[in-house]
């Protein structure tokens, strides 16, 4: 009798269990021809309605670092890994922090990465992007974000400044000091020779609007440590010079890291 009772509740288990198999068979056949927008769509509806299902999403996109590390770039050829760290750790528990170096120089490549121990802390650094990191604005970003040469905000040519003239006292902080005033800045800082680490004469700023951009422009007051300055447009500055600070890379190359980084960073910080 008890052997009998045994197999029909194993019985009713598995016919459970098929069904259930089944029934997610059929979701997994609804959701695969679904484009990625439509996925992300619908689970941010069902997790906005349901509580349950929105601590999965957290949980599962917790556990991977794709959420957690950053790309630092911009980053000034002293800064070192400890700095780099220091100056992030303010936002939460840094898993691990470096800045890249040039493996036959020895020399920083002018970007590195964070990564955190948790998505949170990546967050709210995220949310202030620019960082002023030994006399240069520096920004951040999700290492994962495969920014292309497509891919830049398409405003981005009307908000970048290139500042020539500049006396070979004037320093990155002086530099964002004196443009400050026309609107938030996004980056932005003096080009220096890698090998000397002395002002090139000139650098470049890039506002969060296009209006503070505009403002600069046309700013007749352009004059900064004792020297009249040529404040234009960076995307109509003809020139062949290449701007410090920049990782290599051509195309879709990978740097050492296998970060893709795109070849329009060769003119960009």
């Amino acid at each position: 009798m008890e052997d009998l009772k045994k197999r029909k509740l194993d019985e009713t288990g598995n016919g459970q269990n098929s069904l259930l198999s089944s029934e997610e068979e059929q979701l997994r056949s609804l959701l695969d021809p679904l484009a990625k927008a439509q996925l992300i769509e619908l689970l941010a509806k069902l997790g906005s309605q349901y509580p349950s299902i929105a601590e999965e999403i957290r949980s599962v996109a917790r556990t991977d670092p794709v959420h957690r590390k950053l790309f630092v770039r911009g980053l000034a050829w002293n800064t070192s890994s400890e700095t780099l760290c220091a100056e992030f750790q303010v936002h939460g528990e840094i898993e691990e922090g470096a800045v890249i170096f040039d493996k036959t120089t020895g020399k920083s490549r002018g970007y590195g990465f964070i990564t955190y121990k948790d998505m949170e802390s990546a967050q709210t650094a995220l949310k202030a992007p620019s960082k002023l990191i030994d006399g240069r604005m520096v920004v951040c970003n999700l290492a994962c974000e495969s920014l292309s040469s497509t891919s830049v905000l398409p405003d981005q040519a009307q908000r970048k400044l290139y500042i020539g003239g500049l006396s070979p006292d004037t320093t990155s902080e002086m530099l964002l000091f004196f443009f400050r005033r026309h609107g938030e800045i996004e980056e932005g800082s003096v080009a220096y020779d890698k090998d000397t680490n002395r002002s090139r004469g000139f650098g470049f700023v890039t506002y969060k609007t296009v209006e503070g951009a505009k403002k600069a422009i046309d700013d007749p007051q352009k004059s900064l440590g004792g020297r009249n300055i040529t404040v234009k447009l960076a995307d109509n500055h003809k020139s062949k010079m290449v701007q410090p600070q920049l990782p290599a890379a051509t195309g879709s190359s990978t740097n050492s890291c296998g970060f893709w980084l795109p070849a329009s960073w060769k003119s960009s910080f």
